[in-house]
């Protein structure tokens, strides 16, 4: 990888994480997996540590040279693959559902509650 594939990469990875994901602070691909945490799954997040130790080896001439570009591509097509298959509607309809599941369940439970509490009481 060249250097500016390396770092253009990086930040299309962090561009797509923005549009995936929804992270919108951080600008970097190190400050966006640190925010990202537990969305990732552990894989991922390892494949994006890989990148970003990558990006900060490759400011030194005498330490590029250790980088493995088949690891590295390896890396980028592991994250840029779960990302890819992420559908950010189906996401937030997800979330929406899970709210309005809870808030269903709580009614249920209160209603219960208060049936019971009427039964107990002779009201009923």
């Amino acid at each position: 990888m060249l250097e500016r594939d390396l770092i253009e990469t990086n930040a299309a990875l962090a561009a797509l994480m923005r549009e995936k994901l929804g992270i919108r602070r951080g600008a970097t691909l190190a400050a966006k997996l640190r925010i990202a945490g537990r969305l990732l799954p552990k894989a991922e997040r390892k494949a994006g540590r890989t990148l970003v130790e990558a990006e900060q080896l490759w400011a030194n001439p005498k330490l590029r040279r250790r980088l493995d570009p088949a690891a590295l591509a390896a890396a980028e097509a592991r994250l840029r693959g779960f990302l890819d298959r992420i559908d950010p509607a189906d996401r937030r309809k997800g979330m929406i559902l899970g709210i309005l599941a809870s808030l269903a369940f709580n009614f249920m439970l209160i209603a219960a509650a208060a049936i019971v509490w009427a039964w107990h009481t002779g009201r009923i």
